[in-house]
């Protein structure tokens, strides 16, 4: 969910520059918040309000913690799962225990 937000955002802000779609206030701020180093408030919450992903100052830390959990569940779908989970170490835990049910 979150990295199709992230591609679908990147790809509006890229053709927006490049002139093929018109440039929207929604698109404006996303560019304004990567220009000043912060993540766009479209990566982190849900039109709702809702939060959708983990809450970080910078956007560099931001993206780290998306890189690693990538890293962390593809290692589990291309290898292995573990033996055991650090539940505390989820973002939802009560939703991956929800889905392993």
């Amino acid at each position: 969910m979150v990295l199709g937000i992230v591609r679908g955002t990147m790809i509006s802000m890229l053709e927006a520059i490049d002139g093929n779609i018109s440039m929207t206030p929604e698109i404006v701020d996303s560019i304004n918040q990567v220009y000043d180093f912060r993540v766009p408030r479209k990566w982190q919450y849900d039109p709702t309000g809702a939060e959708i992903s983990w809450l970080t100052v910078s956007l560099s830390g931001w993206i780290e913690g998306l890189l690693d959990r990538y890293h962390q569940l593809n290692g589990w779908i291309s290898k292995e799962r573990p033996p055991s989970f650090w539940l505390t170490g989820f973002f939802n835990p009560q939703g991956f225990l929800t889905s392993m049910k």
